[in-house]
């Protein structure tokens, strides 16, 4: 809504005309905004949808601002269809004696999964993709046929009036006009005159400026910029930045996901094979179609200049509109293969030629060893994949697209799973958590795609008629946030204002995890309800925790000991932060003051799964057993128990020691070790050296 409302509005216009006979006054009613949808991130388990629907309203027989909708819907499946016939033309067009190429390429628009999406919806990319074909299919009959002699105005003028209303529907309308100018200058040399520039091109801009030059005035009235992106950036925000190529490399797989098929608000994805059989299919019709380009034997035939000295119409125009897509994601993070559209009909076109090349090629290298498998495997090869496409067209809207929309149903106590029940606990009186399932998990550090899922079930006790957003946290080292979620519960579809008492709700959750959370920890997992309008939180409930393991790269030691311990466990070495060391004489010796905090960081090592949680003892002794300091307590003060440690891993462990302030002058020594905090049995090292680890460095009190 907010996007489209910075759009041009020939789209908007004709659909708001051809339903203006439909009362729409209960919009505000329909409209009802997700204001917490996962928009752009396919990685998320639900929640996908911008809209809160209320499947009752939105039942057959349509009324009101649905039936608008849905007609609106079915005149841009017209357009869709448009569109697949100027694919078919264009091709004719292009390669006459080469039905079978049209063919194919009106196949390879009609059932392009994004495009059918787009096309499904309320889009003005539907309209673009349709003038910007029609756009492309006039330039190519103007060049043909300006080859071969002097074009009546009328023919620059209908250009001029197709381009203004491909301006007044995406501003990419506005590459059209730089390929007009491109081609009259290239038809003006090919012809050595120069009517296509001077007389042809004015004609073209100065319609098509008429028809949609009024609409760059009035932004440039009101905002004080002709295009109104200033206006855009400041609603939809600006890309942080220079994007770099390294940027543009990282974000190509979504361009091509989205000329194929991400579908939603960019946050649904088809199975990965998809787009792997899209990316050879895309890869195996370019190779064919440079392998045609080289080929093609040179010939002063006037008929085959006049056929096919055009092919690269198309190819231009993608570019145009690349680059326009390039410099439009330097300003908006909006890297995507729709906004090429309005050359699929060219794009088709020229993959298909490339597509048939390889297929010929093969079917010659066959022909070889058998003319009947060479026959049959040209057959097969021209429209096997075809047959794919189709397959994958019809499939995907009911296994990838559906199942992310559908309703949820409000379930008992006594559907709540027996292995997630769990004692109710109250959130503020509105509801209150019945159960959940959170099975053991580890998410690793730097991983982009780290996350922790779980289910949650919610009991509605006493709504209130107002809208809570369900929150989900992950706290890390000291309790602090690392992963974060807000939405309405029942994946985004069910708001709190339309539960009914005694409905349970299941409500799963997948929580991102931060790329610079400190790892190793533990992560708690915690929920609960937040009133937006009075800013409180109205209970919070832990549910659980997952595992946050240590990073792949095992941390530099200091000063190596490698002494080994009961149930598995091995101190590999240690690092001190205290005063100067004196470098003269072995071990070091370290000069602290009374008052000070020394930090001493043991490496443990991991050999067996430990199966308890130990506590670490660090006892600073001098000439007497008895302890003057110490610093103990578990691993990484409790984030990261032994029970959750494996095989393999390494934990930097640092505690702090505090020296008592009137600790008198003298040397003193650091002990090491674990011990049991049940039953106060210390792990005893397995080299019968007893129970405690001395740290080889003096520590000297002044």
């Amino acid at each position: 809504w907010l996007q489209d409302g910075g759009q041009p509005p020939a789209y908007y216009v004709l659909m708001a005309a051809a339903t203006s006979w439909i009362d729409t006054s209960d919009l505000h009613e329909v409209r009802w905004m997700n204001g917490h949808a996962f928009i752009g991130d396919p990685s998320q388990v639900c929640n996908k949808n911008l809209i809160v629907h209320l499947p009752e309203r939105e039942a057959l027989p349509w009324r009101g601002t649905v039936l608008a909708v849905h007609l609106i819907r079915f005149l841009t499946l017209g357009l869709g269809a448009g569109t697949v016939w100027l694919t078919y033309v264009l091709a004719r067009d292009l390669f006459p004696d080469r039905p079978g190429l049209a063919l194919g390429a009106a196949a390879l628009t009609a059932f392009n999964p994004m495009f059918i999406f787009v096309n499904a919806s309320v889009n003005n990319d539907a309209l673009a993709a349709f003038v910007g074909c029609l756009t492309l299919l006039l330039c190519v009959r103007l060049v043909r046929d300006g080859l071969q002699g002097p074009l009546p105005l009328w023919r620059y003028g209908l250009v001029g009036l197709i381009v203004g209303l491909f301006i007044l529907t995406k501003l990419s309308g506005l590459g059209a006009l730089i390929l007009l100018a491109c081609l009259l200058a290239w038809l003006s040399y090919r012809r050595r005159s120069l009517r296509p520039l001077l007389v042809g091109l004015p004609v073209v801009v100065g319609i098509a400026v008429l028809l949609s030059g009024w609409w760059f005035l009035r932004n440039w009235r009101l905002y004080g910029d002709p295009a109104a992106l200033n206006i855009f950036v400041a609603i939809q925000g600006q890309r942080a930045g220079v994007p770099t190529l390294r940027d543009w490399l990282d974000e190509f797989g979504t361009f091509r996901w989205t000329y194929w098929g991400l579908f939603g608000a960019v946050n649904v994805m088809a199975p990965r094979w998809v787009y792997t059989f899209f990316d050879l299919l895309s890869l195996a019709g370019l190779i064919g179609l440079v392998i045609w380009i080289v080929r093609r034997r040179k010939t002063r035939n006037s008929l085959f200049v006049i056929r096919y000295s055009v092919w690269w119409i198309p190819a231009l125009w993608v570019g145009i509109l690349f680059v326009s897509v390039l410099r439009w994601t330097w300003i908006y993070f909006s890297f995507q293969g729709r906004l090429v559209f309005p050359d699929i009909a060219g794009i088709s076109v020229l993959l298909m030629l490339g597509l048939q090349e390889c297929a010929s090629l093969a079917t010659r290298v066959l022909r070889r060893q058998s003319p009947v498998i060479g026959h049959w495997s040209l057959v097969i090869g021209h429209w096997s994949f075809v047959i794919v496409l189709l397959i994958i067209a019809t499939a995907l809207p009911f296994v990838s697209i559906a199942p992310e929309y559908v309703y949820p149903e409000p379930l008992t106590l006594a559907d709540v799973p027996a292995e997630a029940r769990t004692e109710p606990v109250d959130v503020g009186g509105v509801a209150r958590v019945v159960g959940w399932e959170l099975e053991p998990q580890v998410v690793h550090p730097g991983d982009r795609s780290a996350h922790v899922d779980f289910v949650v079930y919610w009991e509605a006790v006493a709504p209130d008629g107002r809208d809570y957003i369900g929150f989900a946290n992950l706290l890390g080292r000291g309790r602090q946030p690392v992963g974060k979620i807000n939405r309405y519960p029942a994946c985004g579809m069910v708001p709190t204002s339309l539960w009914e008492p005694g409905q349970v709700w299941r409500d799963p959750y997948r929580v991102p995890v931060a790329e610079g959370a400190s790892a190793p920890s533990r992560l708690l997992v915690e929920v609960g309800l937040y009133d937006p309008e009075a800013g409180e939180t109205l209970g919070t409930v832990h549910v659980g925790e997952a595992k946050l393991a240590p990073p792949e790269a095992a941390p530099p030691v200091a000063h190596p000991l490698a002494v080994d311990l009961a149930d598995g466990i091995m101190l590999q070495g240690y690092d001190l932060e205290a005063g100067s060391p004196n470098r003269v004489g072995l071990p070091p010796e370290v000069r602290v003051a009374a008052g000070e905090v020394i930090t001493l960081t043991l490496y443990w090592e991991v050999r067996e799964a430990p199966s308890a949680d130990y506590q670490v003892f660090v006892h600073l002794l001098g000439a007497r057993p008895e302890p003057v300091a110490q610093g103990d307590g578990p691993p990484l003060a409790g984030d990261y128990p032994t029970t959750m440690w494996a095989p393999g891993e390494v934990i930097a462990d640092p505690h702090p020691v505090a020296l008592p302030a009137d600790l008198p002058p003298g040397q003193y020594r650091l002990l090491v070790g674990m011990y049991d905090l049940a039953t106060l049995a210390r792990l005893a090292r397995l080299d019968g050296a007893g129970d405690s680890v001395e740290i080889p460095n003096v520590l000297k009190v002044r």
